[in-house]
Parts: C-alpha cells; structure tokens; sequence
C-alpha cells in the first residue's frame, strides 16, 4: 500500500496543477435557474442533492459564524472570465441578488473579510458540497484560508416554503488570472415522507411495550385529509396488527407540525385520523367501534418545529392503546 502513496500523491498534484480547459461549460451543466453566471464565466463543475444540509454565513451577533440549513442544495464552481477582478464578480452578484429580492445576510471584500477570518470559516464548504466527480481545484478553492482577493456574500429570501439560500465567495488564482467562484443556492424542499412502512409485528410490539406507535407510512396531501395512494401498504399492515389482537381498542391520533393556525391544524389533524379509521373501516373491515379517532394538532411533538426535519417527525399518525 505504501508504495502506491507517492504515486497517488503525483497524480493529485498533476490534476491540481493541471491548467483546466477555460473555452467551455463541463459536460451536463448548466446555470441555476435563479442565478445566472457571471458573463463571460466557465461552468468547471456543479452538483447538488434533492434534500441536504449546508452551511450558511451569518451574523451571529455582530461576528460573522456559520448557521445549518437544509433543503435543496445546488453546487457550482465557475472560472471567471481572464483578467476581471474578484471585486467586480462579487459586486455584480450582489446587485443581481438585491434586484430578485434577496436580503443580504452577510457579505464582505478582501479587507473586512481578512479581518473577520471568514475563508477560515467556509474553507472546508467546497470539500463538504456534493459535487459531480472529485476535482482538486474545487475542493482547493479556498485552501489554507488564505487564498488572495477572498469575498463572500450570503443571502436569503422568503417565499411560501420557507427561505431561499444563496452564498457566493470567490478568490483569485494568481497564475490563471481567473476569479474561483463558489456558488451554492439552498431551495425549500419538503420531505416525501412514505418512504418507511412499519410492519405487522412492529406495530404489535410497538403498542405493546409502549402503548403507542407512530407511523409514517400514511401520508396526505398537502393541508388536505386526503389519503395518498402509497399509503396502502402501511394501512395493511396496521389492519393486520388490528386484525391479530381483536379484542384491542385504540385511538387513532393525527398530529401536525406548528405551521399555520392552531385550530385549523387541530381541524385538518381531526379530519386525517377519522380518515384512516374511514379506511380501516371500510376497506379493511376493522370495526369502526374499536377505533377513536382524535386530532391533536401540533400538541405532542417528538421534535423541534424550528427545522424541516423536525417538522417531518412532527407530522404523524399514531395508534394508542385505548
């Protein structure tokens, strides 16, 4: 093994040092659709991932500090046109996000950001990003924090789903005379749940040691009580459990995260658990007497309604022993 470490070493540093073909975009790639390129710039690498985590700059009090996101995350790395500057790139990118709307959550040039060190806090961001292949001059962007002519903005902007993310730091490569451009935008995205149905014997086992079991394997539409078609599996499963203890009651419980009003959501949440008792019920032919169903609204959460991931776990069906 160790006689195959220089070579591999050679070959990073070959690719590191290879001069990159500046004439046309990677193949696959493009612009995102809420953020065109700096004119004149070259598309080297992008990626992403259709729910993720990123690291956004923010103000945490009057200090610069990284805050965690999620959602739909969207990687690109540009090599800027020869000869324009980084202060050029950063200002066109900042005017181009005031003019969509988006609020500036922090942004610097050179001076401010050497003096509050921030390629010290995003130089591991380019390694973390998911990319399309491995690339020595993406994950090197920023390489010991002291890269010349580092800027960065970062920005958000509301919508219905929550907030848009968009982070742009740049720095110079000397040699090329090429600006690096990191791009990276973080849409909302909503978890498709489903995804996990808990068995017959899980349930049973469930409300036996505990009373209780969640199960997000019954899904609906979105502020409806309307039971999604990939739902019938979990909803078998529950009937068998049902089915093998017959002398068992329950309640049949909806719960919802904190988004919206609460007596709406303790409607909607009251109407999804007559719903699944309705199709116990009646395409399952568990007896509607054995089953309560109640809303909760967002009463009973099993985790923070502060993130998308906890407003996932919140949004559930629960049997309770009765």
């Amino acid at each position: 093994m160790r006689a195959y470490l220089p070579i591999l070493l050679v070959a990073i540093s070959l690719q590191a040092s290879a001069q990159p073909n500046f004439t046309k975009d990677i193949a696959g790639g493009s612009d995102h659709p809420l953020l065109r390129r700096y004119e004149g710039s070259m598309l080297y690498m992008y990626g992403g991932e259709n729910m993720g985590p990123a690291r956004i700059v923010d103000l945490e009090g009057s200090k610069p500090a990284l805050r965690a996101v999620e959602g739909k995350v969207a990687n690109r790395f540009y090599w800027g046109p020869k000869g324009r500057s980084a202060l050029e790139v950063h200002r066109n990118f900042q005017q181009a996000l005031t003019a969509a709307g988006f609020k500036v959550l922090y942004a610097c040039e050179t001076d401010q950001c050497e003096k509050a060190k921030v390629q010290y806090l995003v130089q591991e961001l380019p390694r973390e990003a998911s990319w399309k292949e491995f690339n020595a001059h993406v994950s090197s962007i920023f390489n010991s924090a002291n890269q010349p002519r580092f800027h960065l903005i970062s920005a958000a902007k509301p919508g219905p789903g929550g907030n848009t993310y968009v982070q742009v730091a740049l720095s110079d490569h000397n040699e090329y005379q090429r600006v690096r451009q990191f791009v990276q935008i973080i849409e909302p995205a909503t978890l498709e749940g489903g995804k996990v149905t808990v068995d017959t014997k899980a349930i049973q086992e469930g409300l036996q040691r505990d009373g209780k079991v969640a199960l997000y394997g019954v899904t609906f539409d979105t502020n409806k009580a309307v039971i999604r078609e990939q739902s019938t599996e979990q909803l078998e499963q529950m009937a068998k459990a049902l089915k093998a203890s017959p002398a068992m009651k329950v309640f049949i419980v909806g719960h919802t995260d904190d988004q919206g009003e609460f007596e709406s959501n303790l409607g909607l949440s009251q109407k999804r658990a007559q719903a699944v008792a309705e199709a116990l019920a009646g395409k399952y032919g568990i007896a509607a007497n054995r089953m309560t169903p109640r809303g909760v609204a967002n009463l009973a959460p099993v985790a923070s309604n502060a993130s998308d991931e906890g407003r996932a776990k919140n949004r559930r069906v629960e049997l309770v022993v009765r």
